[in-house]
């Protein structure tokens, strides 16, 4: 009696290798995923899929750029934006994009395609403004690596850039204004008074606070601080001030209204006349007469004013001062006590003379300290940066 084998059949061979496959599944846990992986693939049954978990990296640039206080001077911004990645993946990615404003501080991520323009905006303060993106794997999102049946082995990373790209900034596209006062009066010509004082003060001010200052003085730029600002009254002659106000976005207002005031030339010794210190003269002294008829004679100028600057006292004597060959006009330096007196010589209405200035001492005890030499004719606009 012959034996048969015994034949299995395709289907009874297919569930026994299920079951082993079962068997191996609750024994053991499978495999993690691939490393290295540049996308996501999924999960058939029984096996994980692959996890990419490098995620792209987001590259950001604005049109316009805070500075050091947080400030742009435009109420447009324009963002472009990109994705990188250093596996080698080749996407394709996708942008989310979040605009803070000061109504909505805390806004939801939304899809977004660069570039994206924010217009229309209203001036704010620093960091009322703020706009990020992130690039996202639009693919890999789509996929979840863990096996379909059992307790998943795979992590599903982050698909999108963990630290997004972002800007925060505050608007201010007006210029401030900028206000300059003067506390030096002069009753003879108050808008360009003498000053005999060792500085001028002056007080800056705008109407946007935090503001900066820029000064010039006859074009020439010097240093100024807001608020009360005492500048140096050197060197003699005419002085012309103007100011502007620059806030803390960079706008600057226009260049203020001319200052002008005028700073005596202080007379230096010589033949006959000997140096008097004394803190409240120019510079710190003024120069006495010798003997009656001591003169003082100084470089040829164009004459419209003149003034001398000379202590006065109930004891003092007179000096007389000419320009050139004209006539002589006698100063009484005689009354009450003063450091510092302006005695008007020839006033600003009696023409222009070109000479010599003369000065010469009469009798008594004679102090005389300087001069305010200085045309009649005034330019109207002060010169600018």
């Amino acid at each position: 009696m012959k034996t048969r084998p015994v034949r299995r059949s395709a289907g009874l061979a297919a569930i026994t290798l299920v079951a082993a496959s079962l068997l191996t599944v609750g024994g053991a846990a499978p495999a993690g995923a691939t490393p290295g992986c540049t996308d996501e693939t999924p999960p058939n049954i029984l096996t994980d899929g692959c996890d990419d978990s490098t995620p792209p990296e987001t590259v950001l640039s604005s049109s316009s750029a805070p500075n050091a206080a947080g400030f742009v001077t435009t109420s447009t911004m324009t963002f472009t934006f990109s994705a990188t990645v250093t596996d080698g993946d080749a996407g394709p990615f996708g942008f989310e994009c979040a605009t803070a404003t000061p109504a909505a501080p805390s806004p939801a991520w939304q899809p977004c395609t660069s570039p994206v323009t924010l217009s229309g905006l209203a001036d704010s303060g620093p960091g009322a403004y703020g706009f990020s993106v992130r690039a996202v794997d639009t693919a890999d999102r789509a996929i979840d690596p863990d096996t379909l049946l059992g307790v998943g082995t795979v992590e599903d990373t982050p698909d999108e850039d963990p630290t997004p790209a972002g800007l925060s900034w505050g608007q201010d596209t007006k210029a401030p204004f900028v206000f300059v006062t003067r506390s030096a009066y002069d009753e003879d010509t108050p808008t360009q008074p003498v000053v005999t004082t060792p500085t001028l003060p002056l007080r800056l001010n705008s109407n946007e606070p935090g503001a900066r200052f820029e000064c010039t003085d006859d074009g020439r730029p010097v240093t100024c601080t807001g608020g009360r600002w005492d500048m140096p009254a050197t060197p003699a002659g005419r002085h012309v001030v103007s100011a502007r106000a620059i806030d803390r976005a960079g706008n600057a207002s226009a260049w203020s209204a001319p200052v002008e005031f005028f700073v005596p030339l202080d007379l230096t010794r010589s033949r006959g006349w000997r140096a008097v210190s004394g803190r409240d003269y120019l510079d710190g002294d003024a120069l006495r007469a010798a003997r009656p008829g001591s003169r003082l004679v100084l470089p040829r100028t164009t004459v419209g004013e003149l003034r001398l600057v000379a202590p006065s006292g109930p004891r003092m004597g007179k000096v007389r001062l000419r320009v050139g060959r004209r006539d002589w006009h006698v100063v009484d330096l005689s009354g009450p006590r003063a450091a510092l007196r302006q005695y008007v010589v020839i006033d600003r209405y009696s023409g222009v003379r070109t000479g010599r200035i003369v000065i010469e001492a009469l009798g008594g005890r004679v102090l005389v300290d300087g001069v305010v030499a200085r045309p009649n004719r005034f330019p109207t606009g002060a010169q600018r940066r």
